[in-house]
């Protein structure tokens, strides 16, 4: 490659959350350009300064800039640094270097973005058809799409064999020990948050946990956030579920009942998780190509209580009768 030609191909930006799918994305493009995807380059930033490491392939490094996008992207610390080197790069470069995909229907596009950009709507046209698109765009950035060989699918199977092989290990002693630290950091987690709404007097809640369980309250509804001890090299779920009455704290009493028990609204699993970049966190078991950190989990469960407040303030959840 002549030393004029970028390193890369494409970059991705994207939200940890979202990295299952920029995995998917990283794989198939792999076959035929190169892609700078951060958790299977961590050896190249490895012992460097970090921040500038980040910003060269976004700044200078790529034909093709590709934004995995969705609302908070640009606003967290590492996607912050990727949007200022990926602007940078846009009024070095030109914007025909930057291609943006947006995963969902929900996130408002960056005023930045100039109106007559192309975009691509993932939601409505899926993996296979963004894979194209990019590799479209590579080309009409001077690069060339090479025939897979023998050589480079050996390291692609290889990549995935070794990360396989790491999932494997979540269920030996180690990796059991990482997942119970990552449900006592959910626990925490909502704790904090719990801790800053009392404060500022916003919305009327009581937490606690203990015994394998967070419980959050304001004494007509409550959502427990439970994890069960697993079987022998076996995980178990994180259970998130919704009651239609005050459920106690650890080490409260429970109330007693006229007739009706509480009844169990809703109720979802998370699974544990280890991202491509090797990282311990949750997938909810319906959605599994999302990932979330164990942070991200514990604000999604706030935030499901205060939505399940809200419709209990409006009438909308009948309660059983309490003898006490």
């Amino acid at each position: 490659m002549a030393e004029s030609e970028p390193k890369y191909d494409v970059a991705l930006s994207f939200l940890s959350a979202d990295e299952p799918i920029a995995a998917a994305i990283s794989n198939r493009l792999s076959e035929g350009i190169e892609v700078f995807f951060y958790p299977r380059r961590q050896e190249e930033i490895a012992g460097t300064d970090g921040l500038e490491s980040m910003r060269t392939p976004f700044l200078d490094d790529s034909r093709v800039v590709v934004v995995l996008y969705k609302t908070p992207w640009g606003e967290t610390p590492w996607t912050r640094v990727e949007k200022a080197a990926i602007l940078d790069g846009c009024l070095k470069h030109g914007w025909r270097r930057l291609f943006f995909v947006v995963l969902d229907k929900e996130s408002t596009l960056p005023v930045w973005l100039p109106a007559t950009h192309v975009w691509f709507d993932y939601d409505s046209f899926g993996l296979e058809q963004a894979v194209g698109a990019i590799k479209a765009r590579v080309q009409e950035s001077g690069g060339e799409i090479r025939q897979l060989t023998v050589s480079r699918r050996a390291e692609l199977y290889e990549e995935e064999a070794a990360y396989v092989e790491e999932k494997k290990r979540m269920t030996s002693g180690p990796g059991l020990q990482a997942v119970q630290a990552k449900v006592s950091e959910v626990f925490a987690e909502i704790e904090r948050h719990c801790a800053e709404l009392q404060a500022s007097g916003k919305i009327p809640i009581r937490v606690g946990s203990g015994g394998g369980r967070c419980v959050l309250t304001n004494n007509s509804v409550s959502l427990i956030v439970s994890w069960h001890p697993p079987y022998v090299n076996a995980l178990s779920t994180m259970n998130v579920s919704e009651y239609n009455a005050h459920m106690p704290l650890p080490n409260e009493p429970h109330p007693l009942f006229v007739e009706e028990k509480p009844t169990q609204l809703t109720e979802k699993k998370f699974l544990a998780e280890l991202s491509r970049a090797r990282e311990y966190g949750w997938a909810e078991e319906s959605n599994p190509s999302r990932f979330l950190s164990s942070s991200k989990l514990a604000e999604q469960c706030v935030i499901q209580f205060i939505n399940l407040a809200e419709r209990d303030q409006r009438g909308e959840i009948e309660h059983p009768s309490l003898l006490w």
